[in-house]
């Protein structure tokens, strides 16, 4: 490919389903649009096999200075499993919504957050991985509220304001980052940022931006109220694709092989190791598929946020580090993507149908949890062999823990094909099933083939050793859960109710952490309001009281009188706040 023709490619890459969204917005051009749009992400996902990893595409007059390329293996992979699984989710959404109308807005949001998603990829430079992230991730409010139920709205509203905490953390990160180092591509950046003074701030606030779409232990709370309420294919692409948004722009931003961060690599691998765990206990107890499958996002995104703190650990180690973190990336992706579009199918699916849909969605759900020969069992495996590199007292309790790990997905993915299995927790058939089976199809061989054909040749990983290692928590989970479950039949019976096998605990409530949150910032409100109710009135007073005996003699006081009062009114005293915002603005 010339290099002409690698540019017109890149542009192509970064705003092909932009052009499309903007076709569906005025009715001249909407039936075109319309035909194109399920089909938007195909174009893209045949020219990341041919552009040359050298092209770049540098636009000093956008932004700052804007620099488009693919650059990497770790980049192209991403925009791999990324186009691929935005085309097969756009293509299940042609037959999944069916109305007109809603198809519409669907579609819009839908292609102006896949051109976000693709474009951060592409981007080599702060200036323009910080709009694309932003565009995807305002974007996707319209996929969240889609349905516009009640759930919905309240889903979007706490996905909306952690959006802004997180662009805010983000917007701040980039601007210290571009001011430490005097640069504003990420190579240099991250040269740069290894011996800045503001470093560790800069990776506080990475984490926080990064960590909020990457579904971090404590910011995950949208994830879980977020996916139950979007429609299917929109669930899809925000658990397989969006959420490794995060983790790129961490692997893009933060000194990976630059220098050993101990103390940052501690944080990254504890935060990791907690959401891993947690997030299986929470799930464990939900009742909602897609709930559940939220959930396992944040305990996988756990491990991958475990594998970044590996590589601020040991520098030397990075690029090996970084393959099995972008082959875990690939794996995840590709097989949530696949249990979520399966749930859409098997709502759409009657009798001998559904059954062989639940049978064959096995294969996604137990490559999740690392069955031998699966993608699972090559991501984990890649994974543990850099336990090495961490610090010492990791060294034999991380291998265990990542054991540990598979039996708690096993226990997570096995619960999920139990509640999948009862009829009565179907969902609403949407669209022709057999319009819906063969995208979801083709996702469930590719998250079969894909990972294997990109993985390094390691003959170890089919050696006895790496079967037993594989295998047996595999085999514990799938124990223990069936344990449980019939330990709960048997409780429920003795209690005279109904023996439903997939009830393992009480539920907890969907967002979990939001709800104490919320409790006790609905306590400091109404305590600011009472005192603003009672106590401040009061203290106002006395203070104006004091303020003006020394002038009650003045023979305009009561003048001055109306005038206070005039002035109190909130009204007035915004606008004075205004105009005096605007003077200083002036003057400064």
């Amino acid at each position: 490919m010339s290099e002409q023709s690698a540019q017109i490619s890149l542009i192509l890459l970064a705003i092909w389903p932009m052009l499309v969204a903007l076709a569906l917005a005025f009715r001249a051009t909407r039936p075109m649009a319309m035909q194109l749009a399920p089909w938007a992400a195909l174009p893209i996902l045949i020219l990341v096999w041919f552009v040359p990893a050298t092209a770049t595409l540098e636009l000093p007059w956008l932004l700052l200075g804007s620099k488009l390329g693919i650059g990497d293996d770790t980049s192209r992979l991403f925009l791999l499993f990324t186009a691929l699984l935005w085309w097969l989710a756009g293509l299940f959404a042609r037959a999944y919504l069916t109305e007109p109308s809603g198809r519409t807005a669907f579609y819009i949001y839908f292609l102006l957050a896949m051109s976000g998603n693709l474009g951060l990829i592409l981007a080599q430079d702060l200036g323009s991985f910080y709009v694309f992230f932003a565009l995807m991730s305002f974007a996707s409010y319209g996929l969240v509220v889609h349905e516009r139920s009640a759930a919905a709205l309240r889903a979007g509203r706490v996905y909306l304001i952690l959006v802004v905490i997180g662009e805010l953390a983000l917007f701040a990160a980039m601007t210290m980052a571009m001011a430490a180092t005097d640069a504003i591509d990420f190579t240099t950046v991250r040269a740069g940022l290894a011996g800045a003074p503001t470093r560790d701030l800069i990776i506080l606030l990475a984490l926080i931006g990064f960590g909020i779409k990457a579904g971090v232990l404590g910011l995950h709370v949208w994830l879980p109220l977020a996916h139950p309420v979007a429609p299917t294919p929109a669930s899809a692409v925000l658990s397989g694709a969006m959420i490794k948004a995060g983790l790129l722009g961490w692997l893009r931003l933060l000194p990976l092989g630059e220098t050993a961060l101990p103390g940052w690599a501690e944080v990254f691998i504890l935060l990791g190791l907690a959401a891993a765990f947690y997030a299986v206990v929470v799930g464990l107890t939900q009742r909602d598929p897609k709930t559940l499958l939220a959930y396992s996002s944040i305990s996988q995104m756990g491990i991958m946020t475990l594998g970044v703190g590996m590589a601020l650990a040991a520098p030397h180690a990075t690029p090996a580090i970084l393959l099995a973190i972008t082959l875990y990336a690939l794996h995840h992706g590709l097989n949530k993507g696949a249990l979520f579009l399966g749930v859409g199918v098997i709502g759409a699916c009657h009798g001998k149908q559904r059954r062989r849909v639940w049978w064959a969605l096995w294969l996604p759900a137990l490559a999740l949890a690392g069955v031998p020969l699966s993608s699972g069992m090559l991501a984990k495996s890649l994974l543990k062999a850099h336990t090495m590199h961490v610090p010492e007292h990791w060294l034999t309790l991380l291998p265990l823990l990542l054991s540990a790990s598979a039996v708690a997905t096993t226990l997570l993915v096995g619960r999920f094909m139990v509640i999948l299995a009862k009829p009565h927790s179907a969902t609403s058939a949407h669209g022709a099933a057999v319009k819906l089976i063969w995208p979801w199809a083709l996702l469930v061989v590719s998250s079969v083939v894909l990972p294997w054909w990109f993985a390094p040749a390691i003959p170890e990983l089919f050696s006895a050793a790496a079967i037993i290692t594989s295998t047996w928590p595999v085999l514990l989970g799938s124990v223990l859960l069936l344990a449980a479950l019939l330990w709960s039949a048997y409780r429920r019976r003795q209690r005279g109710q109904a023996p439903i096998i997939e009830s393992l605990a009480p539920q907890i409530p969907p967002g979990d952490l939001l709800v104490p949150m919320s409790y006790l910032l609905t306590r400091l409100v109404n305590a600011v309001r009472s005192w603003c109710d009672t106590q401040l009135p009061q203290w106002r007073d006395g203070l104006l009281a004091t303020i003006k005996k020394p002038w009650a003699h003045f023979e305009g006081a009561q003048r001055l009188a109306r005038i206070e009062t005039t002035l109190m009114h909130w009204r007035v005293g915004l606008l004075l706040f205004l105009l005096v915002g605007l003077l200083l603005a002036g003057v400064f």
